[in-house]
């Protein structure tokens, strides 16, 4: 693959010299620099990416348990009450608990706001209930993930995109009617089905037309507009009040954002791929006008270098067993999505816990996430892929044990909050970057499985994560502490066994991803293979 040139014979009267481009260099010569037509498709592109974070984090605020608005109205609870002397932290979740007291017997809630928790009797001893409502999302998400690797690898990753974006906005919008704890259960797996599909299948299209220099902005720019849907919700959980009409406003915003993804080109990459060399082409026609750069190739003159490769998932599972590297760095990709994703929503289902104000505590945790993917972007040029991740997971290590000890910064401030604070930021900024790394490790045949089976074990991380929290209700607050410092000590170790990406060419195929590994046994074949092409010519 690479540059150079292709005589093609008319009838023996005539010849066509032809330049012979990857993708990646057609793509890299059409960008000349951001202008406001490619940075409004890049973000109206990932628009539905917010709708991901909002759907993840919808129940903290639709399924709040309001432990310190509640009022006495039985003896019990009076009497209580006295014993505390009329404590102002008498209405609180342990006297409730501890007490058994009965919701509509011994007191009545006085909140201003709607909560299925509330409505549904779930508090105290079924207090865990809130969390496997949270969880549930990821086993869809886990589900729709692994059945959508055919989807995207042979439908496209905008379709499959669009696809799971419905399913979602459709499920969301019938939770408004969730009549009990079960049926809430069914929705959350159909979100979570339909959101990763999305968030999956828009990563893969927005990687797959970035020129090699901009992988690492346009990577963050999608984990930006998803941390933007996270500061959605809390705003959407701050002023509406009732937890049915969060649901409403939730699903209609997806209906909406997914419009501008129904005019946008498949990715001229997977065009390659299933073998649609003309329809690539008119794609990077079409991108090169965006770029305001239409001179900067002929298309008619230019042969894209690639290999077809029409697989089923059986036939991409016999490559993972055939080529050592391609399984290895897959292998490894599991298990740093596993965790980080254990990490990442850990912290962010744990607010609750380790912070008294609810949507104070989740509006700094939804800034820390903006924050913490913008600088994934100097972070990755300056240091490179490998490096950026291991510098922000070692601040991770040292935050979480910072953590531990028992001390007051202020009066609304802890040294444990701040800590988490700083570890929740550099985390997600690996998680970030760990999105990039992978798609650029991945061969572009098998990009759609190798993320899809990525980001599956992720969910089984962020579905384990969320029970992270309850450790705070039954053993001392440094367990869950020591946990999240061991388990990013682990995902260091994992990094450290994978290749560096900075600035290299996507492997196209599995056969690229040793020849890059620097294997000398296919490197070898592919010498034989350019020497037969040459003595041909």
């Amino acid at each position: 693959m690479g540059k150079g040139t292709l005589e093609k014979l008319d009838d023996g009267k005539s010849s066509e010299k032809k330049d012979i481009l990857t993708i990646d260099e057609v793509v890299d010569r059409i960008y000349k620099g951001i202008n406001f037509k490619l940075l409004l498709l890049f973000i109206t592109a990932t628009g539905t990416n917010t709708q991901t974070a909002a759907q993840v984090y919808m129940t903290i605020f639709a399924g709040f348990i309001p432990y310190t608005e509640w009022t006495c109205v039985s003896d019990k609870c009076f009497s209580l009450l006295a014993e505390s002397n009329y404590s102002e932290t008498f209405y609180s979740a342990k006297p409730m608990c501890s007490n058994q007291l009965v919701a509509g017997t011994d007191f009545n809630w006085t909140s201003q706001r709607t909560s299925f928790s509330v409505d549904w009797g779930i508090y105290c001893e079924t207090e865990s209930k809130l969390s496997v409502v949270s969880s549930f999302f990821f086993i869809g998400a886990f589900l729709g993930l692994v059945s959508s690797t055919a989807i995207f690898d042979r439908f496209g990753r905008k379709n499959g995109a669009i696809a799971g974006n419905i399913i979602a906005g459709i499920a969301t919008v019938v939770a408004t009617w969730a009549p009990s704890f079960e049926v809430m259960l069914a929705i959350r797996i159909l979100q979570g089905i339909g959101m990763f599909m999305n968030l999956t299948g828009i990563y893969c299209w927005v990687v797959e037309f970035s020129p090699t220099h901009l992988r690492g902005s346009l990577s963050a720019l999608v984990l930006i507009m998803w941390s933007l849907g996270y500061l959605v919700i809390v705003l959407i959980g701050y002023f509406v009040t009732s937890w049915k009409n969060i649901f409403l406003t939730t699903g209609v915003l997806n209906f909406a954002l997914i419009i501008p993804l129904l005019f946008y080109p498949i990715s001229p990459r997977f065009a390659l791929v299933r073998g649609r060399e003309d329809d690539a082409k008119k794609i990077l026609k079409a991108f090169s006008r965006v770029c305001n750069n239409e001179e900067a190739l002929d298309m008619e003159r230019v042969e894209l270098s690639y290999t077809t490769k029409v697989q089923n998932f059986a036939d991409q599972f016999k490559d993972f067993i055939k080529y050592p590297t391609l399984r290895k760095q897959t292998l490894l990709c599991f298990l740093c999505w596993f965790t980080v994703a254990f990490l990442f929503y850990g912290f962010d289902f744990g607010w609750g816990k380790i912070s008294s104000n609810l949507y104070t505590s989740y509006l700094f945790a939804a800034l820390g996430k903006v924050f913490s993917f913008i600088i994934t972007i100097p972070a990755g040029y300056l240091l490179g892929r490998k490096k950026s991740v291991q510098f922000f997971l070692v601040l991770g290590v040292i935050s979480f044990l910072l953590a531990m000890p028992n001390l007051n910064i202020s009066e609304n401030w802890t040294l444990e909050f701040a800590a988490c604070l700083v570890g929740s930021i550099v985390t997600s900024s690996a998680y970030a970057i760990n999105y990039l790394y992978t798609s650029e490790l991945a061969p572009t045949s098998h990009r759609g499985t190798v993320m899809s089976l990525s980001s599956s074990c992720a969910r089984l991380g962020s579905f384990s994560g969320i029970y992270a929290t309850l450790l705070y209700d039954v053993t001392d607050r440094k367990v869950p502490l020591a946990l999240f410092a061991g388990m990013t000590m682990t995902y260091v170790v994992a990094v450290s066994f994978l290749a560096d990406t900075t600035g290299k060419s996507i492997p196209e195929t599995p056969h690229d991803v040793e020849i890059l590994a620097g294997k000398e046994k296919y490197q070898s074949v592919e010498r034989g293979t350019k020497k037969k092409r040459l003595e041909s010519v």
